[in-house]
């Protein structure tokens, strides 16, 4: 054998002896296993642990610990160095169910070369975080995030020295300060997202600018921090490259020491109550990938700089105050992906620069004033998914190079001033779409009849553009259209049987086909569309009855149709919201209506619907809004409506009504409105409406045969802008707390939140409308949609008497006043003069007296007057407003009344201030002249006997008289020449 075989042979036996060397070390390490105290720290550690998803079950004393689940050693040293006992899922059911409850025992200090220990998403029940946490010289990862911690966050965390990376996630925690922070000098990430530290807010920012070797930190979610500042003498984070603020209340201008970040590539400071404007500085963070500051009040222009930003990927700006312009360098940001600018006041135009950003997926410039016209550069955005310029003022056509944008899966353009007419070619490439929103624009959509568009919906929202006047055929094709809104397009056609069909096999739940003239009847049965729960078919001419509805049903609209037949009794047990008003339903209410215990508001006025009102409301306890008004409903308010603790609005005017106002009602003290009007309702005025109805606004009891007097106690109701007690049969006097109403008093107080923010309440496509018949200006009017400004006192054709309390003048707010018909007497109140708010004051067919107010001139607002048929006299004041009064009718049957405009003058002014005085002697001066009238005939009498018999006092007399008539006559002509001289 020679030296180059022996050589060989020698090399194979060290290697073959290397490996064997190799294999039976490893075999040796292996046969130890983990060590024997860190084995029994783990199992001590798992007794005082509920595991209810067995993720724990290969933690058994027969097996090596190294090998348990989540268990990781070192491959050395045989150490426990990592424990991941986190939960799987993001906080869904089954990941809470499947969390480790319990405590953590601190048998886990045996593992002293613990370098990472991850709990996430677990349950430990509220307890607090432990403090000997904090005595692990080694670890370098903790996250004990949404684990259900609570209390205080122990300082003691401070002593992990080695510690990079550390999150705390939790609403529950809190902290008493951030000093301990500042000794994590190796902290590269901070997540302290929810955790409140609003006790900490003045000097956190303190603390983490001693962490020169953090990169990301995150303080979001409601932290409670309120301090911002906007400068800072030394910035440490030189490495930070992430920092995410959400969600604070800095109330704070837009902080400088961010531009000394050169590494930051993520900066989100959204909803965060920054104001002031953006300064100059963005083109320092050349590194910037995603910016984010929405919702804050951010004003100004956008700064140039932010549109140089080359390497950012996200931009949003949304819900600011930026009265700012897109620039055309914002064709320079070509790795933007997501452009997102909605609600932030953008002016001017699209640019067409924005064809350059070809990278973007999502472009969002909803909700802004953008004029223009959309480029035809936005063809060029190949990889665009979202288009969103709604709620804008664009005007002209759709450019047909929409339909390049093949991957497009939502287009929104609604809202706006588009024009012309949609075609096959807008979308001829768009085969992905899935959302079009087009609604609320000038459009027509004309498609050749036998057109299938390329894609499959799942949203459908054209209301208010037109396309009929035949049903579109295109939606033929559409199997999974979701939610459907054809609203007021001028569909003058019947809903063909093929779309039933297609919404029986689909998964349809929203339909709104409402206010058009749509004809015909409805199917037989809708049970089928089983997904169905919002069903609008209003203001439509359809006829014939109310289909069998689908099971599942949540808000039916039939309202303002042709339909007949008897109310439906079968109903979806989940319905919320049932309106069949103003159609010809016959019949009376089906008891099952007071089984539906989801239902919030019915609807059934102005129907032909007969009978009582059903004695069942104990389970509909849900129900806010009741109308069933414009009826031929009679018999008694059942005394179960007073199971109704959530009602808000009661509308049953209009129909034959009687008996009293059952006292169940005052358990409804949550009614904002009240209208009983025109009906028979007989009896007082409970007393207790006024102590037990405090969010009272409208109270309308008009045209009914109440009686008695008007309760003071309604003079307790602040809330009350409403009160119609008109045209029944009261007596007595207007109480004096009417001047209390505070709702009548204050002119910038309008209704409370209770009728303002109901007076439609929508769900989806859901309107109903809050209406309120009023007698104002000498008619009656109907108030809908401003009724939350009106306010009106009507107490009109009753038996009242007494005088007109001065109180009422001190509700400066109120607009109409009426008291006429009824037996008010002595004087008008000079205060009614300082009702500056006052446009309907009708005082006729009373017996008030005295003169008018000259308080009455500073009625500026006055456009109707009725004074007429009363005991007024005196001078007619004249003011601004009272000129434009010119109808003499207001005045009329006032004899002693003068001035304009009616025809009587005042001819001597000082005789017009005595014109009271005199009427009111006017007896004493009958009396006296009849005294003169008779003394003077019993003088004459007597004079002329003694002339009749004595010669010499006969002869005296002619003399007399002969000299007497000389003088009157020579006086009379010389009267008569002087008149003739002038």
């Amino acid at each position: 054998m020679d030296k180059r075989s022996t050589y060989t042979v020698s090399l194979h036996c060290s290697c073959l002896l290397s490996v064997l060397f190799l294999t039976l070390a490893t075999a040796t390490r292996m046969t130890k296993g983990c060590m024997d105290a860190e084995r029994d720290a783990l199992l001590a550690f798992k007794a005082g642990i509920d595991d209810p998803s067995h993720r724990l079950s290969s933690w058994r004393r027969r097996v090596d610990c190294c090998r348990w689940s989540g268990v990781v050693c070192d491959d050395s040293t045989g150490h426990v160095v990592q424990l991941n006992l986190q939960n799987a899922g993001n906080m869904t059911l089954e990941s809470v169910e499947a969390a480790l409850r319990g405590e953590i025992s601190p048998s886990l200090l045996s593992l002293t070369h613990l370098d990472r220990l991850d709990l996430n998403h677990n349950d430990f029940e509220g307890s607090r975080i432990p403090a000997f946490l904090g005595s692990f010289p080694k670890l370098r990862y903790l996250d004990l995030s949404w684990s259900n911690f609570s209390g205080a966050i122990p300082p003691h965390l401070g002593n992990l020295s080695s510690l990079r990376y550390l999150d705390l996630r939790s609403y529950d925690l809190t902290t008493d300060g951030l000093d301990w922070l500042s000794r994590l000098s190796s902290l590269r990430y901070l997540d302290m997202s929810g955790v409140n530290l609003s006790t900490a807010s003045h000097n956190w920012i303190n603390a983490v600018n001693r962490l020169p070797s953090l990169r990301q930190l995150y303080l979001s979610s409601g932290c409670g921090l309120t301090t911002l500042p906007t400068s800072l003498s030394h910035v440490n984070l030189t490495a930070l490259a992430a920092l995410e603020l959400r969600d604070n209340s800095f109330n704070s201008t837009f902080p400088d020491w961010l531009f000394e970040l050169p590494r930051l590539s993520y900066l989100a400071i959204s909803n965060s109550e920054l104001h002031g404007t953006i300064p100059a500085g963005f083109g320092n963070l050349t590194r910037l990938t995603r910016l984010d500051l929405t919702g804050n009040s951010l004003a100004g222009s956008i700064p140039a700089d932010i549109w140089s930003l080359t390497s950012l990927t996200l931009l949003d700006l949304s819900h600011n105050l930026f009265t700012s312009r897109l620039l055309p360098q914002i064709g320079n940001m070509i790795r933007l992906s997501q452009l997102t600018l909605v609600h932030c006041s953008l002016i001017g135009s699209i640019p067409t620069e924005i064809g350059y950003l070809t990278s973007l997926t999502d472009l969002s410039l909803s909700g802004n004033s953008l004029t223009g016209q959309i480029p035809i550069e936005i063809g060029n955005l190949s990889n665009l998914t979202n288009l969103d310029l709604s709620h804008n003022l664009l005007s002209g056509l759709i450019p047909p190079e929409i339909s390049k944008l093949s991957n497009l899966i939502t287009l929104d353009l609604s809202s706006s001033y588009l024009e012309g007419t949609v075609s096959e070619r807008h979308f001829a490439n768009i085969t992905k779409l899935i959302v079009l929103c087009l609604y609320d624009n000038p459009l027509a959509m004309r498609f050749h009849h036998n057109w299938v568009p390329p894609f499959q919906l799942q949203t459908v929202k054209l209301d208010a553009i037109k396309l009929g006047p035949t049903f579109p055929t295109w939606l033929r094709s559409q199997k999974s259209i979701m939610d459907l809104d054809m609203s007021n397009t001028s569909i003058q056609d019947a809903v063909p049987l093929w779309f039933w069909k297609n919404s029986s096999s689909s998964s349809i739940m929203d339909i709104n086909l409402s206010h058009n003239q749509i004809s015909g009847t409805l199917p037989a049965s809708l049970e089928s569309m089983s997904c169905l729960m919002f069903l609008n078919l209003s203001s439509n001419t359809l006829r014939g009855h109310i289909p069998a509805l689908p099971s599942n049903l949540q808000a039916l609209d039939l309202s303002n149709n042709s339909l007949s037949g008897s109310l439906p009794w079968t109903l979806s047990p989940f319905l919320a919201y049932l309106f069949l008003s103003r159609n010809y339903f016959r019949g009376s209410i089906p008891s099952d209506i007071c089984d539906l215990q989801q239902l919030y508001a019915l609807d059934l006025s102005n129907n032909q619907i007969s009978g009582e009102i059903p004695q069942c409301w104990h389970e509909a306890t849900k129900l806010f809004f009741v109308n069933l008004a414009n009826n031929r409903l009679r018999g008694k308010i059942p005394g179960s409506i007073g199971n109704l603790s959530n009602l808000e609005f009661l509308h049953l005017n209009n129909n034959s009504l009687s008996g009293r106002i059952p006292p169940s009602l005052r358990c409804c003290n949550r009614l904002a409105i009240i209208d009983l009007g025109d009906n028979k309702f007989s009896g007082d005025i409970p007393t207790w409406i006024g102590q037990s109805l405090q969010n009272l606004e409208v109270l309308r009891l008009r045209s009914n045969m109440f009686s008695g007097n008007i309760p003071m106690q309604l003079g307790q109701l602040r809330d009350l802008q409403i009160i119609d007690l008109s045209n029944n049969r009261l007596s007595g006097t207007v109480p004096h707390s009417f001047g209390n109403f505070s709702a009548m008093i204050s002119i910038s107080k309008s209704m409370s939140s209770t009728i303002s923010n109901n007076v439609e309440f929508v769900l989806s496509s859901f309107v109903a409308s809050e209406s309120i018949s009023l007698v104002t200006k000498g008619d009656e009017f109907s108030f809908s949609t401003i009724l939350n400004l009106v306010k009106s006192i009507d107490l009109s054709d009753n038996e009242l008497s007494g005088v007109i309390p001065t109180e009422i003048g001190s509700l400066f707010a109120l607009q109409t006043l009426n008291l006429s018909r009824n037996s008010f007497g002595g004087t008008i109140p000079a205060a009614v003069g300082r009702m500056k708010s006052l446009e309907t004051l009708d005082l006729s067919f009373n017996e008030l007296s005295g003169v008018i107010p000259e308080s009455f001139s500073a009625l500026d607002s006055l456009s109707h007057l009725n004074l007429s048929y009363n005991n007024l006299s005196g001078v007619i004041p004249s003011g601004n407003q009272l000129r434009t009064l010119d109808d003499a009718s207001i005045y009329i049957g006032n004899a002693y009344l003068c001035g304009p405009p009616v025809t009587k003058s005042c001819v001597d002014e000082t005789n017009v201030d005595f014109v009271e005085e005199e009427n009111k002697t006017e007896s004493d001066v009958l009396s006296f002249t009849f005294g003169i009238a008779l003394g003077y005939l019993v003088g004459l009498w007597s004079v002329f006997i003694i002339v009749l018999f004595k010669k010499d006092w006969r002869i005296f007399y002619f003399r007399v008289m002969d000299n007497l008539y000389d003088k009157v006559y020579v006086a009379f002509k010389i009267r008569i020449a002087r008149l003739t001289m002038d």
